[in-house]
């Protein structure tokens, strides 16, 4: 086999594990917490002015997600980003499609974990730095702390 092929493939299952391990830490508690902080996690929660369902999800954060829908709709649909974001499953698509886009370790602390993923989710892939303030961040931690 040709040697940049071999390489190629290597550093593509590399690619491949790591983003494995990095969403391996957003799990059930951590979307739990990310919905508790962002909207009471109330199964009521609809749209918003412009973020829909229990995440507060934008249409914008949808569509850089890739467009997720309900089984069987369309993401050129109207109501299609709303249908989905209001419904917890396919909310939880969504985030997980944008954390597996920007997983990084935006605290700087060397683990992807639940904290950076609410980074991503609250600050946006390009600028997740910014740190968890306010209520958002007095909810997601307290809900933290009884998940453990």
């Amino acid at each position: 086999m040709n040697h940049s092929l071999l390489l190629l493939l290597v550093l593509f299952s590399f690619s491949a594990i790591n983003a494995v391990v990095y969403l391996s830490n957003l799990n059930a508690t951590c979307f739990r917490c990310i919905c508790e902080a962002s909207t009471g996690c109330s199964a009521e929660t609809a749209c918003r002015q412009s973020y829909c369902g229990p995440f507060s999800i934008s249409r914008a954060y949808w569509m850089d997600a890739g467009q997720l829908v309900l089984p069987a709709d369309d993401p050129v649909r109207w109501g299609a980003f709303e249908d989905c974001a209001n419904d917890y499953a396919c909310a939880t698509g969504i985030v997980s499609q944008y954390m597996e886009k920007y997983g990084t370790d935006c605290n700087g602390d060397g683990l992807v974990d639940c904290v950076d993923y609410t980074m991503l989710h609250v600050n946006g892939g390009p600028r997740c730095h910014g740190g968890l303030t306010g209520t958002f961040a007095t909810r997601f931690y307290r809900c933290l702390r009884k998940q453990f």
